[in-house]
């Protein structure tokens, strides 16, 4: 694994690998090569077979604030053309979709800042681990912008389309209480916490079989955006895949004769 400069990454006992933003001197302001490493160290825990599980979160007091609007500001950037404009923006979606398509858990500890295109980050994680410090922001039209990064998808499929609707629109903050009332995270728990919270929840998903996961989860997103018929044929199919994997025999075995399980992921 290369040195990265933006982000840093490590993989813990377990099987959990954890990616934080490491620019905590700017909130941790999202810089095109900063979500590039972040990409690449993506790319790598996907194809580790150590890695069974990914928390990502960010370093000191904010998870992040979005994009660095110093940055946006600078004359090469204001008034871009809208081709221009418009292939940053697929660079953008192109990092969420790692996220997304991220072929193990994901699950996001947020802290402080959570803003613009880091709500896509975030909400892209299978579970939100929010810090009770935690603020949510959709702000895009504070500057004359709209949602980026695949974020309408993500926050209408969390929230619903009236509450999304009031967000964006408003561009008011969102509390870490109200995130978890409406379904911006899974949990709120004390300050200083959600990193810790997000590596164990991780790590209990990491103990389970890797095929029975994975599985697991490609059947819910498909569930999410299909009719209950084909949800359920894809159960009925992978059901009777799994039954035939060495890890559901040996959790069966290790069930009657009462000790752990043991998985090897086959």
């Amino acid at each position: 694994m290369p040195d990265f400069r933006h982000v840093r990454y490590r993989v813990e006992d377990g099987g959990v690998a954890v990616l934080l933003f490491a620019r905590p001197e700017a909130k941790n302001a999202l810089l095109p090569e900063m979500t590039d490493e972040a990409g690449r160290a993506l790319a790598a825990a996907a194809a580790d077979p150590a890695v069974r599980a990914l928390v990502l979160s960010g370093e000191g007091e904010a998870f992040s604030a979005g994009a660095d609007l110093k940055l946006m500001g600078q004359g090469d950037r204001l008034g871009r053309t809208a081709i221009v404009g418009r292939e940053r923006g697929r660079h953008g979606i192109e990092r969420t979709r790692a996220v997304l398509d991220f072929p193990k858990p994901t699950i996001a500890a947020v802290h402080g800042a959570v803003a613009g295109m880091a709500c896509a980050w975030a909400l892209a994680c299978d579970v939100v681990v929010a810090s009770e410090t935690a603020r949510f922001h959709f702000s895009f039209v504070r500057i004359g912008f709209v949602t980026d990064c695949g974020t309408s998808w993500l926050l209408v499929r969390r929230v619903g389309i009236g509450q999304a609707k009031r967000l964006v629109l408003t561009g008011d903050p969102v509390a870490a209480d109200e995130a978890g009332r409406i379904g911006l995270c899974e949990e709120v728990v004390p300050a200083e916490q959600d990193l810790e919270r997000a590596i164990e929840i991780a790590r209990r998903m990491a103990e389970r079989p890797p095929l029975a996961v994975a599985n697991a989860r490609r059947i819910l997103e498909f569930a999410a955006r299909s009719s209950f018929e084909d949800a359920a044929e894809l159960e009925s199919w992978t059901q009777g895949a799994l039954g035939e994997t060495e890890d559901h025999k040996e959790a069966v075995r290790a069930f009657v004769e009462k000790r752990p399980p043991r998985f090897g992921g086959s």
